[in-house]
């Protein structure tokens, strides 16, 4: 995010561009049964990449994209109105970092019920160390394909 002055950006699902289902909110399965879908959240201040994920997320079978965020602050609201099921988290942000937005997370009352995986460029043994204690679910590097991405977001909100 740049430092505009402006406020962050957080954008719901209705302003974000449809997917290839026509069922959104909903994923046909074999049988014909629906099973809700998984509402996932991005949050990176990389608009690069936090579209592009978003993308994905759209895309992949079993997601709908509840949202995008630009910054922690923004993250912090988004989940609080938007009540996603899972958050895929960047570590390195301008306000508030990943781990700092666990935090608060875990200090909400009440605290959201949204398992958040950590999506990361600069992943180490001290920065999993510390995810894991702030509340994360799991962590992944940027570098991960974005299918895989999305198919540990669908497992760890199956779990």
């Amino acid at each position: 995010m740049t430092t505009t002055g402006t406020a962050p950006r957080v954008t719901a699902s209705t302003f974000a561009r449809g997917g290839r289902r026509r069922d959104l909110g909903r994923r046909r399965l074999v049988d014909g049964d629906n099973e809700p879908a998984v509402r996932v959240l991005v949050v990176d201040d990389n608009l690069t990449f936090r579209h592009g994920l978003a993308r994905a997320v759209e895309g992949h079978d079993g997601l709908e994209l509840a949202g995008e965020a630009d910054s922690g602050e923004a993250a912090l609201g988004a989940i609080a109105s938007l009540r996603p099921d899972v958050v895929l988290l960047d570590l390195r942000m301008p306000d508030l970092d990943g781990i700092t937005v666990l935090e608060r997370l875990r200090e909400t009352d009440p605290r959201p019920t949204c398992r958040v995986l950590l999506v990361s460029a600069s992943l180490d043994d001290d920065v999993e160390r510390a995810a894991d204690a702030a509340g994360a679910a799991g962590c992944l590097g940027k570098d991960t394909p974005r299918a895989d991405i999305c198919a540990t977001a669908l497992r760890l909100a199956r779990q």
